[in-house]
């Protein structure tokens, strides 16, 4: 954040504006970025240790760390029929099938990243809705990033940018 943003949010709060207006955010290039270090850590260390990593809520890729600057990216997965066993926010997700979830305007979230992950020839994308921001929990419109994971059949990893 330059000088004058963080002055210009500083007057706008004086005025008018909430402190989400004013955070930094992670755009789609760090959320990529995440992704493949994702992707590589997968690759690395195999899905036991890779989940467990990726689930824990103090875990660089889920929190404010070098990999993820401004704490808002954190990881998920999903299963062709909407079953999640990776939730770097919220727990109670893990474990269950996610694919009737819907954001407050009715959008299938999980449905919607489930046919871009298995149903597109690229295996991945992504996918407008909104969401809680996890650091000033308001919901907020976001791009969920989805992308298959090689060699493990019926894994997708997701992220997302909240815009």
């Amino acid at each position: 954040m330059t000088q004058a943003h963080r002055a210009l949010c500083g007057l706008l709060l004086a005025m008018v504006a909430s402190p989400a207006q004013c955070l930094e955010r992670s755009g789609e290039a760090e959320a990529l970025r995440l992704m493949a270090k994702a992707q590589d850590y997968l690759k690395m260390h195999g899905l036991d240790k890779a989940a467990a990593e990726f689930n824990r809520l103090d875990s660089p890729f889920n929190s404010k760390s070098a990999i993820n600057p401004h704490g808002d990216l954190y990881l998920y997965s999903l299963a062709p029929d909407g079953f999640q066993i990776i939730h770097g926010k919220n727990p109670k997700i893990r474990g269950k099938v996610m694919i009737e979830m819907r954001d407050m305007d009715g959008v299938y979230l999980i449905r919607d990243m489930v046919r871009v992950c298995y149903s597109t020839p690229a295996g991945k994308g992504w996918v407008n809705y909104k969401w809680p921001h996890p650091v000033t929990k308001v919901v907020e419109p976001k791009r969920g990033y989805v992308e298959r994971v090689p060699g493990i059949p019926n894994l997708c990893l997701g992220t997302g940018i909240y815009r």
